[in-house]
């Protein structure tokens, strides 16, 4: 399988959980590549069986709280999915209230079937921050090949 994992990052942490993902489907056979969401291109995007996609959380502690400005474009630019099978997560300090479902929402919006996803939260200890990684990618993984043997 090829997952393709696309971001919208602005200090790092997204972009630091999304090469974890990366590292970890790879860790169990699969092909893996991350992207930034607003550069990638319709080739590769046609080229992956799955995606996973990623945001930091935008807005103010409880106002205007959501997916980045950027992966919201990003997926806008995105080619129709097909009903190919898609995770999501975001990355957040402190509640991402709806994000997870904006995000799921609007790949939906491009034909995707999104089945999964995860917070990551920024704690002050690093080794807590990326904890949840391998229970997230088994997870999308088996909703992944459930999708293909349904198809």
């Amino acid at each position: 399988m090829r997952v393709l994992i696309l971001y919208e990052s602005r200090r790092g942490f997204t972009l630091t959980v999304a090469q974890a993902i990366r590292d970890q489907i790879r860790a169990r056979g699969h092909q893996a590549t991350t992207a930034p969401i607003r550069s990638v291109d319709a080739g590769t995007v046609a080229a992956a069986d799955a995606l996973i996609v990623g945001s930091w959380v935008a807005g103010k502690i409880v106002a205007g709280v959501g997916p980045a400005e950027g992966a919201l474009e990003g997926i806008a630019g995105l080619p129709h999915l097909d009903g190919r099978p898609a995770a999501v997560f975001c990355t957040c300090a402190v509640a991402p209230f709806g994000t997870l479902d904006a995000l799921a929402s609007r790949l939906a919006a491009r034909g995707a079937h999104v089945s999964v996803g995860e917070v990551f939260r920024k704690t002050r200890r690093k080794e807590r921050r990326l904890t949840n990684v391998p229970a997230f990618v088994d997870e999308a993984l088996r909703e992944f090949d459930g999708s293909h043997e349904r198809a």
